[in-house]
């Protein structure tokens, strides 16, 4: 065994909960692997003396990284949509409610068939996923947002 293998078996099962409390349960090992990665691969990694508060650092640093990747993608979809062609007063309130609780795919292809009416061909080319893809999410955030609306 490594020194690198040593080190995170030692001190990976502290690290997962670390990053569990930061980021939650389903994204938590994934960030744990790539914050240690990112660490075992730096070339100052050899000289690291704590390693255990240096891969803490990590692991706090890439949350930090992701939570400010989701804010910044949540405020590219809200500007996206504040920026649309379509009035506030067109779409009652509920109705927008409604689509903001469906996931993006489903807002997507619903916003496109309704609003500026696009084909299923065209949101397709749009979003760039298959019709078939286009299709499905149409049938099914139909139906998520008609359950919504009862």
């Amino acid at each position: 065994m490594g020194l690198d293998e040593a080190v995170y078996r030692k001190h990976a099962d502290e690290l997962i909960r670390f990053a569990t409390t930061l980021v939650g349960p389903s994204r938590a090992e994934d960030l744990f692997v790539s914050a240690v990665l990112k660490a075992m691969s730096a070339p100052g990694w050899g000289e690291v003396r704590e390693q255990r508060a240096y891969l803490f650092r990590v692991v706090a640093n890439e949350a930090q990284m992701l939570w400010r990747a989701d804010r910044r993608r949540r405020q590219r979809e809200e500007r996206a949509m504040s920026s649309s062609r379509v009035a506030e007063s067109t779409i009652s309130a509920e109705v927008r409610d409604a689509l903001g609780r469906l996931s993006l795919r489903h807002r997507s292809v619903l916003f496109m068939s309704y609003w500026p009416e696009m084909t299923v061909a065209e949101i397709a080319a749009t979003l760039q996923i298959s019709s078939r893809s286009v299709e499905r999410a149409l049938t099914q955030g139909r139906r998520l947002l008609e359950e919504a609306l009862r």
